[in-house]
């Protein structure tokens, strides 16, 4: 796609160290991703044998475990090199020194203390590579009090509030009805994409200091900025305002955000007066709706459960394609919850060509989420698939480091690559 046309990130190099710890975070390998396919040349480094935790998360075709072919590998890891090094041990990490001496921007997914234990603490790297911008990617921070603690997605979600607020406007019985769990790794990927724009901020200030530097991304702190509106509740309303009072309550204190219909969910926002207009000529302007105590937005509020029992019989007998055209038509938001199969078929998806084919030498013909944005001048691009398991070890450090052969194939005896 668009192979005539430069990258926006062309000629950047960046390198992405594997998470060691073994709960799986791939925040890095987001955040790497997000390099590659605009153009930067990035090795991902993995440990030899086992690979990055991505290979061994699926999905998996017929169930069966490969780690070439995983559906998450073969996403988080487009466009990228791979290379294996088992940096436990000190030959290796020579070589990753070589590498970082010719590199813009380390990603590093590892806590403070095993990164010292090892030699590759932030500290030690940017005095030896003083043009390095070297990215820590964990749970609370390289530099916070929690910094020896170990978290994951689900800690960060709950911590940061966003699994306290979820669902929103659902919750009628807080015993029954639990904070939920975020589908998926959101708060990772989050937190790669956090780190990637650190880093961008990071390149730009080098253009004009000549001197790299450290970013500090918390995974913690990333989830937080995803309710900032609640912040600034918290924090400048009073203890009596309504405001506060929602915000310090799960309690369902107003409309439904997502409602059921005969083949599922419909999510949509019926709040101001034209929403309402809206929303009346979708149902068919049902006489209801013309009662004195629906008058204003004020009276609406007041008498919100009459409204949903009312929505809640008019849903039963429509679709959620129904629902959601209808709004439409009278531009009021709303949209279907899809089921992952209805996401893939979209019809809005396919008009916009949003998903994308990528030939892998492994997995054959792979469909997935194409660019984030569209650059028109230096468009997003898939140039090559996920690596295999160290392949581009020979290009990389014998081409570009000058290893021999008799040394690759001492080093891959010992398992150093």
């Amino acid at each position: 796609m668009s192979g005539d046309k430069p990258e926006a990130l062309q000629g950047l190099r960046v390198v992405e160290l594997p998470c060691l710890d073994p709960m799986p975070f791939l925040a890095a390998a987001m955040a790497a991703k997000s390099f590659a396919d605009f153009g930067a040349e990035v090795i991902k480094v993995e440990p030899p044998g086992a690979g990055a935790q991505e290979r061994r998360l699926g999905p998996f075709r017929d169930g069966k475990i490969d780690l070439e072919t995983g559906g998450l590998h073969l996403f988080l890891n487009t466009n990228k090199l791979g290379v294996t090094l088992d940096l436990e041990k000190e030959r290796a990490r020579d070589v990753l020194f070589a590498m970082l001496a010719q590199a813009d921007i380390l990603l590093n997914p590892n806590l403070p203390a095993l990164c010292e234990r090892i030699g590759l603490s932030w500290h030690s790297l940017t005095e030896r590579f003083p043009k390095l911008i070297a990215v820590s990617l964990t749970t609370f921070g390289a530099e916070s009090p929690y910094r020896d603690f170990r978290g994951g997605d689900l800690v960060a979600t709950h911590m940061s509030g966003v699994g306290y607020e979820t669902p929103w406007h659902q919750v009628t019985d807080l015993e029954k009805e639990p904070p939920l769990k975020l589908a998926g790794r959101q708060s990772d990927y989050l937190t790669g994409y956090t780190a990637a724009a650190a880093a961008m901020v990071a390149l730009f200030d080098r253009k004009h200091t000549g001197a790299g530097q450290h970013i500090d991304v918390s995974q913690w702190l990333a989830m937080v900025s995803m309710i900032r509106p609640n912040l600034g509740g918290s924090t400048h309303e009073s203890a009596e305002s309504p405001l506060y009072k929602r915000l310090s309550l799960r309690v369902k204190a107003g409309a439904q955000w997502v409602y059921p219909c005969v083949d599922g969910w419909v999510s949509f926002n019926a709040g101001t007066e034209r929403f309402w207009q809206g929303w009346k000529r979708a149902m068919g302007n049902p006489e209801w709706m013309d009662a004195e105590i629906f008058k204003t937005t004020a009276d609406r509020a007041a008498h919100v459960d009459v409204i949903e029992a009312a929505i809640h019989d008019w849903l039963s007998n429509v679709t959620k394609q129904e629902a959601f055209q209808r709004a439409q038509v009278e531009h009021v938001p709303c949209f279907p919850v899809h089921e992952l199969r209805e996401v893939a078929e979209n019809d809005q998806y396919r008009a916009r060509s949003f998903f994308v084919d990528c030939e892998h030498p492994a997995a054959g013909t792979v469909r997935m989420p194409g660019a984030p944005c569209r650059l028109s001048s230096t468009p997003w691009r898939i140039r090559r698939g996920a690596p295999r398991l160290g392949e581009h070890n020979r290009k990389i450090f014998g081409d570009r480091l000058g290893i021999d052969q008799a040394e690759l194939e001492r080093l891959a005896a010992e398992e150093i690559i």
